[in-house]
């Protein structure tokens, strides 16, 4: 029988093969960095032809081929949790890729268990430049308001997960499923970047400017969903940045009715 590996990286990925070949080589290094770590990381490709399946058999990766059903990151996530033997979970998306110490520092804060959500810096870069974002000034109210965490630079338990990543969303579902987790236990800052987040192919399609308008109808969502009446007027005023005015009164959603 094999031992359950200390942490589990999720891996969702669609007809990128060279930038996942990146991202699992950072896997690679930053779990011999850390110690060595027993680990596993899953591979779910969204790709019909199975784009995926060379790289990931490189780096002794499982492989899951969804062949165009179940289309969508929060699907892929969700499959990777319910195959996922690790004591931690790591997720990390096919563009981006871990700082070689990054994991490390994550990992041996969480082993002391006292946080749901255990995060650190990222670092961002597009073709022009490239920057270190400091996450210290997090807290639950700031997340209340918008995500600023990405997918990639947290780690949490396994045995303290109890939802999914919601499918039904437009957007945001990784905010969504952030705000779920940091509620059951308090949030913990790692100093320094943990991953690098590749904007370099942020360039925006007809379909996703359409749903970029559509983004404050998540935005409504995750607020009903964790109401934060004292946060009502900063609500708005995030609503107000994307264009869309909406009474400060009508963000109290906690009022009973």
């Amino acid at each position: 029988m094999q031992a359950q590996p200390f942490v589990t990286f999720v891996v969702p990925t669609y007809r990128r093969p060279e930038k996942l070949e990146r991202a699992l080589a950072s896997i690679s290094v930053a779990i011999s960095l850390s110690g060595d770590q027993t680990h596993e990381t899953i591979v779910v490709d969204d790709c019909p032809d199975g784009s995926a399946f060379a790289v990931a058999r490189r780096f002794n990766a499982q492989y899951v081929h969804k062949a165009g059903r179940d289309r969508g990151l929060s699907a892929s996530r969700n499959i990777g949790m319910l195959m996922a033997r690790g004591q931690f979970l790591c997720f990390l998306d096919d563009d981006d890729f871990f700082l070689p110490q990054g994991v490390g520092r994550l990992l041996n804060a969480a082993q002391d268990g006292g946080a749901a959500i255990v995060f650190g810096d990222y670092q961002a870069f597009n073709t022009e430049a490239r920057a270190e974002i400091s996450l210290a000034s997090i807290n639950l109210d700031s997340l209340l308001v918008c995500n600023q965490i990405p997918v990639g630079a947290y780690v949490l338990s396994k045995a303290r997960v109890f939802s999914n990543f919601d499918t039904r969303m437009r957007s945001h579902e990784d905010w969504d499923f952030l705000l779920s987790h940091v509620l059951q236990g308090c949030l913990q800052h790692v100093p320094g970047a943990v991953v690098v987040i590749d904007k370099t192919e942020n360039h925006t399609t007809s379909n996703q400017a359409r749903r970029r308008k559509l983004f404050w109808l998540d935005f409504l969502s995750v607020y009903a969903r964790f109401p934060a009446s004292h946060l009502s007027q900063h609500r708005a005023q995030m609503l107000a940045s994307l264009g869309i005015e909406i009474p400060e009164s009508l963000m109290q959603f906690d009022d009973e009715i």
